[in-house]
Formats: structure tokens, sequence, C-alpha cells
């Protein structure tokens, strides 16, 4: 009955991470935000609460042997943790040390259907894409992106790029 240990790790496993996981695999196919986590971030704690309860249940009903519910735990882990480690991935990208801050233009956009981490991380790396792009920085709350790169990009093509990656944006004063 491993198979039922496995079915409610990756079950909520997944209904933790909101929609990171899911979300990523539609971006590797092209396919823009979902918007699963305006929909399920408030159901967080209970998924959570459900996933252990389940995982808890199914350990003392099926016995597992320590190597496979200890796998069964990790992964479960590591897909309820997938938001922060997306976070902290994406994080790295911007940067701000910057020696001479005279040679840099920054740019500020509102970017326009973002709904979770994994909205957030295609418009990074769409963004970092564009020649001469030193940082980026992307705020999932307010829908601001901050862009510094070495010289004056194009505002179409940064819209265009944006666009590509299936989400709206504009140049803000």
């Amino acid at each position: 009955m491993t198979h039922m240990n496995w079915i409610n790790g990756l079950v909520g496993g997944l209904l933790i991470s909101s929609c990171c996981v899911i979300q990523l695999l539609l971006n590797l196919f092209g396919i823009g935000c979902a918007g699963l986590n305006t929909f399920l971030l408030p159901y967080r704690p209970i998924f959570i609460s459900l996933t252990i309860i389940s995982l808890t249940y199914s350990f003392y009903r099926y016995r597992p042997s320590k190597k496979h519910f200890t796998m069964i735990v990790l992964v479960t882990v590591l897909l309820s943790l997938s938001p922060e480690l997306l976070r902290m991935y994406n994080n790295q990208f911007a940067r701000n040390d910057f020696n001479n801050t005279a040679s840099v233009v920054t740019t500020y956009w509102q970017i326009v259907g973002m709904h979770c981490e994994g909205c957030r991380s295609a418009v990074i790396q769409a963004l970092w894409k564009l020649t001469g792009v030193l940082s980026v920085h992307v705020d999932l709350e307010t829908g601001q992106a901050k862009l510094i790169t070495k010289k004056a990009i194009d505002t179409s093509l940064v819209v265009e790029t944006i666009q590509a990656a299936g989400f709206q944006a504009k140049k803000l004063d």
C-alpha cells in the first residue's frame, strides 16, 4: 500500500505549493498563468493540515518501510516548500552592487497578470534575455518590475518581451 502513501504525499504537496510546481510545468509548455494561486493560496494552511493528517494516517494504517516513508515525506516537504524555494531562486537576479550608478539606466514597469512565483519567474527569465540587463527585480504583490540595464532599452522591446511571456507591461514614469 505504499502507492497510497505516495498519492497522499504528492497530492498534498502539490496542493500546499499552491500552484508553483503546476504553473512551472505549464510554463514549460508555453501556457501562461493559470491563476491557481489566487484561488488556492487562502487554503494553504488547510492543505498543510490535511497532508500531515493524511501522511500520519497512512503511516499508522499501512506501515510503510522507513526508507519509503522517508522518501515520501522528503518529496512532500520539497513540493510544500517550492514557493519559498522559487522565491529564493528568483531573488538572486536582483542585484544592487553597482560601482558606477551613473552609467546604468533604471526603468520601472507595471506587469499585469502575475499571480504566483511561477509567473514572477517567467517575467524575470524573459527580462534577463534582453541585451544589457544588469538586474531584474519583480515584486509580485505590487506587480512592479525594476529593470537595471547598461543602456536604455527600447520600450516596445520590453513590452514585446513581457507579452511573449504571457503578461502585459506598461512603463511607469
